[in-house]
């Protein structure tokens, strides 16, 4: 038996919490090649202060494959870039459901990314068009070298995956990130989420939503950077987004199941989706 991957708790929180998203065949080769015998002591105590965590990150993730489902659906033949990839198959997942639709997939991060394309090239044909590249995304000169290392072609348009990753950056450093996808005729679309400041969070939820980002920080030693929807709609006007679409999470939960069952208003959920064209 090939030696799995074993690596840091904190780094597969996310996929560890996702677990149960990864359902086909393929997915679950790739599941199988990670070790996840380590306790993750940041994940169990989410869990304890926060119950519905793992919900939480699977509507995230649930969003995001609603957006690829209805961009995909209105522009095909589109390259797609993953920014802070992570560990997380998606490019499995796009594989699996938009061969036909993506030229290539380009996937950035600053973390564990070769080990990830180990384990891509065990279980994958040699013909798949998925590129890796070890980059910290707000080094954007370096970034744009890696990305037409890479395949990138300016002139087509693009989705970028931007899931999970704003809250480790400052505004800045987001500006001059996506300034490097920007297009007279708004042809790239961005996907990301955004962690929800107290001001936009009901009363009732705000305690929980305290304690979940107080945790989070103290784990990784940072402060998280938090929005109102008044700073993100004046981030995305600054950088003249278009077509922009906020997604609630709660929204998700009855688009998804039909009902809402865990979060039942805006605010609720942690964090907040969007899209827009650039």
């Amino acid at each position: 038996m090939a030696q799995k991957l074993k690596v840091p708790s904190t780094s597969r929180l996310v996929l560890e919490a996702a677990m149960s998203l990864y359902t086909s065949p393929l997915q679950q080769r790739y599941i199988a090649a990670i070790d996840f015998s380590e306790t993750s002591g940041l994940f169990y105590d989410l869990k304890r202060q926060y119950s519905s965590i793992v919900d939480i990150i699977c509507l995230r993730k649930e969003s995001i494959r609603q957006m690829l489902q209805e961009k995909f659906s209105q522009s095909p033949q589109q390259q797609v870039v993953i920014l802070g990839a992570g560990l997380d198959p998606l490019s499995l997942y796009l594989l699996e459901n938009y061969a036909n639709d993506i030229s290539h997939i380009i996937e950035i991060d600053n973390g564990y990314i070769e080990e990830k394309q180990k384990i891509y090239t065990d279980i994958l044909p040699e013909t798949v068009p998925i590129h890796f590249s070890r980059c910290d995304i707000t080094d954007t000169d370096l970034l744009w070298h890696k990305l037409r290392e890479n395949g990138y072609k300016e002139a087509l348009p693009t989705t970028i995956i931007f899931e999970g990753v704003f809250h480790y950056i400052r505004n800045e450093a987001f500006i001059q990130l996506m300034k490097l996808f920007r297009t007279t005729n708004h042809r790239n679309t961005v996907m990301m989420d955004y962690f929800l400041s107290d001001q936009e969070v009901p009363d009732g939820y705000l305690p929980a939503q305290q304690r979940v980002l107080e945790l989070i920080e103290t784990a990784l030693g940072l402060s998280l950077n938090i929005h109102s929807r008044a700073v993100i709609s004046s981030l995305l006007e600054y950088l003249d987004a278009d077509q922009v679409k906020t997604v609630a999470l709660h929204e998700v939960e009855k688009k998804l199941t039909g009902s809402n069952q865990l979060l039942h208003a805006p605010g609720e959920g942690l964090l907040e989706m969007v899209h827009f064209n650039i």
